[in-house]
């Protein structure tokens, strides 16, 4: 499962705007959101440390589950130069977290007239996430590694004054030890090393059908260049994002179906580790809380499933988390 699946549930946060495109304010200035919180989480991953410690496992079957609480904290941050129309942010934008996109950026925005808002970004793990050194390995105790990833993204919002929007995204991964199935021989250890470049596109179209009512439907293609072939892969999905405001609440949702097709057969297992993936998530805010305009109270709920044909690569994710949102 893609790391924004897996570990990105309860982050869903989105400010009255919900996944309507951000637009660039007419004054100078600070703008953003702050939020922050508590994320209960339940997740299967044979990859991933959880919670709870699973240093050493057995066999090569289904992961054990993990449960824990952990600080629910986000941020975006913006700065507006209103006579160029040009705007520096760093964070994560509304418009991404609610499309289960976490990716934390630093960059600049620059609207183009009628023609709509470019966007050209740095992008990065705000902090490395803990994997396997082997996932593989059974019966000792396992040692976990961090896992960081940078790159660049271009997006373009209202493409040519229409209502599609695109990003590109390109990211390195880094792995810091990795020495995934090194037991079973240096040639087996080569095809599944985990580092290498990602490659990800979305298109999307943005349809206001309805007063105070969006849907954005998706198209997602991702592919992991990977130092191994039995790691590397080709992802297709489609999402449907939807969201309703009103004047004391809103709410918005989203939905992903993809397919994850692997470039090799996996060595260990004799067969490719090619998985169904499926994501749902919904947030719920309560505007104006005890009475101060900006403030918003904040309820999300995600679950996340990839089903793949060997069951040792199966994993799912399932989240509550609550927090309050501050918009300025």
């Amino acid at each position: 499962m893609h790391k924004s699946l897996l570990l990105g549930l309860g982050l869903l946060a989105a400010g009255p705007l919900h996944a309507e495109i951000i637009e660039i304010p007419a004054q100078s200035g600070f703008s953003g959101f702050l939020l922050g919180g508590i994320n209960a989480s339940s997740y299967e991953s044979n990859f991933y440390k959880g919670h709870d410690s699973h240093d050493r496992i057995d066999n090569l079957g289904s992961a054990e589950r993990s449960d824990g609480l952990t600080p629910l904290i986000n941020a975006d941050l913006r700065y507006t130069f209103a006579d160029s129309r040009t705007q520096l942010f760093l964070g994560n934008l509304i418009q991404d977290a609610v499309r289960f996109d976490f990716t934390q950026q630093f960059g600049v925005r620059q609207q183009l007239g009628d023609k709509g808002i470019i966007a050209g970004s740095y992008v990065f793990s705000a902090l490395p996430t803990e994997q396997w050194q082997d996932p593989f390995a059974t019966g000792v105790d396992r040692e976990t590694t961090d896992r960081s990833s940078r790159g660049i993204r271009l997006s373009w919002d209202k493409i040519w004054g229409s209502n599609f929007n695109g990003k590109a995204t390109v990211r390195k991964i880094d792995i810091d030890n990795e020495h995934s199935g090194e037991r079973y021989g240096r040639d087996v250890a080569q095809q599944l090393d985990r580092n290498g470049h990602e490659y990800a596109f979305e298109l999307g179209y943005l349809w206001r059908f309805a007063p105070g009512q969006l849907l954005e439907p998706a198209l997602v293609y991702k592919q992991a260049d990977l130092d191994g072939r039995a790691e590397s892969y080709d992802s297709t999905g489609v999402q449907l994002s939807y969201g309703v405001k009103g004047s004391q609440w809103s709410l918005v949702s989203n939905l992903y179906l993809g397919q994850r097709d692997y470039d090799a057969v996996q060595p260990i297992f004799g067969r490719r580790a090619d998985a169904k993936e499926f994501a749902l998530g919904g947030s719920f805010f309560w505007h104006q809380l005890f009475g101060v305009a900006p403030l918003s109270g904040v309820v999300s709920a995600s679950y996340a499933k990839a089903d793949s044909d060997i069951s040792f690569y199966d994993s799912n994710a399932s989240s509550l988390s609550a927090g309050l949102l501050y918009n300025f």
